[in-house]
């Protein structure tokens, strides 16, 4: 037994051994090599080629549609074209108000709707006041005295002028109350006062604004129309602040209505 055990460990031990001389001497391993990589370099272009410029390319429809438009290149010198909105507006110095300086009533009214074209001196309407005929009055009686003392030959030359004087202050008064001179001529022809006084147009034009109705009381300075001349009118427009460098005065503008 002891020896069969003995000749077992033997045959192992020399299984071993050959193995290790067997791989130490490369008969059953043998390493591969490593090959070499092989690497081929690209070499770039020496000349690049020239790419073409990027170009933007539009149907005729489409530049109809966004208005392009081509013209002849020139050499122009350069301008600045402001767009802005603008309303037509009255004239200023051709605005005339008609009003009055006394209390009354409007007795007859020759203008009677606004939009109407009066000329100057134009009759607008008739009003009765009756302080005006008691100032009337007075000049009348003015105008007795003074003709009293020229009936009765007095030689009193101050008297004469004072009687000239006050004659002159009365035909004032009337003309401060809008009364005109042939309308005073009347009242001292006649010997009465006028019972209404007649309003005429100051100037002619259109009538823009009518705030006088037949029988309605009028106070002094109350207006009762408004006359605008239109044969010329303001073009009024609004100008952006960073836009007024560029606005002289004595420019033209091209004005375009929308009608």
């Amino acid at each position: 037994m002891k020896k069969r055990n003995l000749l077992i460990i033997s045959v192992l031990i020399l299984s071993a051994g050959g193995i290790f001389f067997f791989y130490k001497s490369g008969i059953l391993f043998k390493p591969k090599s490593a090959e070499p990589v092989k690497t081929e370099a690209v070499s770039e272009p020496e000349v690049a080629e020239e790419q073409d410029a990027p170009t933007v390319e539009i149907s005729p429809e489409r530049q109809q549609l966004i208005g392009v438009k081509t013209t002849e290149a020139s050499v122009k010198p350069l301008q600045k074209v402001i767009r802005t909105v603008g309303r037509v507006e009255y004239d200023e110095r051709r605005l005339a108000t008609v009003n009055t300086k006394f209390e009354g009533w409007i007795e007859k009214l020759y203008v009677d709707y606004t939009g109407r074209y009066v000329k100057k001196g134009e009759p607008l309407a008739e009003i009765y006041s009756p302080e005006l005929i008691s100032t009337q009055q007075e000049f009348l009686n003015v105008l007795k005295w003074k003709s009293g003392i020229r009936s009765q030959g007095s030689g009193d030359l101050n008297l004469s002028k004072d009687a000239d004087a006050l004659t002159e202050a009365a035909r004032q008064r009337l003309r401060l109350w809008d009364i005109t001179d042939n309308q005073i001529k009347k009242i001292e022809e006649t010997g009465k006062p006028i019972r209404t006084l007649t309003i005429y147009s100051p100037s002619s034009g259109y009538i823009v604004q009518k705030t006088a109705i037949l029988g309605m009381r009028v106070m002094p300075g109350e207006k009762l129309f408004d006359i605008a001349d239109l044969s010329s009118v303001w073009i009024v427009s609004d100008i952006y602040e960073y836009e007024l460098p560029l606005i002289k005065q004595g420019q033209r503008a091209a004005i375009s209505l929308s009608y």
